[in-house]
């Protein structure tokens, strides 16, 4: 409903129907596909269910051995709960639907599984953003998933990104008694949510002490933390672990490489947004089947 506070319909992060009960009514295609989707992430799902649903046979395959994407990560924290639900909601959607889950399978350009594929769905999401910036390859530096998915972290926490992904991460580790800093380079901590997310999201970093520090630009990544310039110079901020979130490009290789099959590519991979984007650009992309 926070798009009524900017002039947008109303829309749903994970039913992509919500606003468009007319335009996206699921009837049975035409013409039976068999449809291959590379990644299990919230776009790879949303797409293996609507495909199904419209009468398509769908091969879906995750390098993971586990579903979800950067959503199972992403999720771990307590205020993060009803998303990670969504993963074991399609998981059962799945099992009632003429869709097959590989696991533990990584799709490349020369994989036979391709073949007879109708179409191929390609949602592989992206890559971590790793700028040149001098100590960001030392041992005190942790990635921001690899931080949610319990890497060893020091007391003493300093935030590289104060984007929607380091800002959460913050939170959650702040909620677990860490010393939080966010170092983030634009004028505020994430400055791309609507505003009644952010209205909220700020609250809570302000109620579990996480210090932001925006305008700031991190320079130097050493032993002992981070240097940072910002608008009265050059200053250190002090900590024990590192965590990089300087945001992900699109991982287009793959998609790219596949010109010999109908491709249509989805989600983070090509373009990086939140997983209601996802989660509808997969509707779309099934639905247009």
């Amino acid at each position: 409903m926070g798009n009524a506070f900017v002039g947008q319909p109303l829309g749903c992060a994970v039913n992509p129907t919500v606003g468009f009960e007319a335009e996206r009514v699921l009837i049975p295609s035409d013409v039976e596909q068999r449809v291959v989707i590379i990644g299990g992430g919230p776009a790879g799902l949303e797409a293996a269910r609507v495909a199904a649903l419209r009468g398509h046979r769908v091969d879906l395959y995750e390098r993971e051995d586990r579903l979800g994407g950067v959503l199972w990560p992403a999720a771990t924290p307590e205020f993060k709960k009803e998303l990670r639900s969504m993963i074991f909601w399609w998981e059962r959607q799945a099992a009632d639907l003429p869709v097959t889950v590989h696991l533990g399978t990584e799709i490349t350009e020369h994989s036979p599984e391709l073949e007879g594929a109708d179409t191929v769905i390609v949602a592989v999401g992206s890559t971590p953003v790793m700028p040149p910036i001098p100590g960001l390859e030392g041992d005190n530096v942790v990635e921001v998933v690899d931080a949610h998915l319990g890497a060893d972290l020091g007391q003493r926490i300093v935030v590289c990104g104060g984007g929607l992904s380091g800002a959460d991460f913050a939170l959650e580790a702040a909620l677990d008694g860490h010393d939080v800093t966010i170092v983030e380079m634009a004028d505020a901590v994430a400055g791309d949510l609507l505003m009644i997310n952010r209205i909220t999201l700020l609250r809570d970093l302000e109620a579990a002490g996480v210090t932001l520090l925006s305008g700031h630009r991190v320079t130097t990544v050493d032993a002992q933390g981070v240097v940072v310039d910002g608008p009265d110079g050059e200053s250190r901020v002090d900590a024990d672990t590192v965590v990089s979130a300087f945001g992900v490009r699109p991982a287009t290789g793959l998609a790219a490489a596949l010109s010999g099959y109908r491709v249509v590519a989805i989600g983070d991979c090509v373009q990086p947004a939140k997983v209601g984007d996802a989660i509808n650009a997969g509707f779309e992309a099934a639905f247009s089947l």
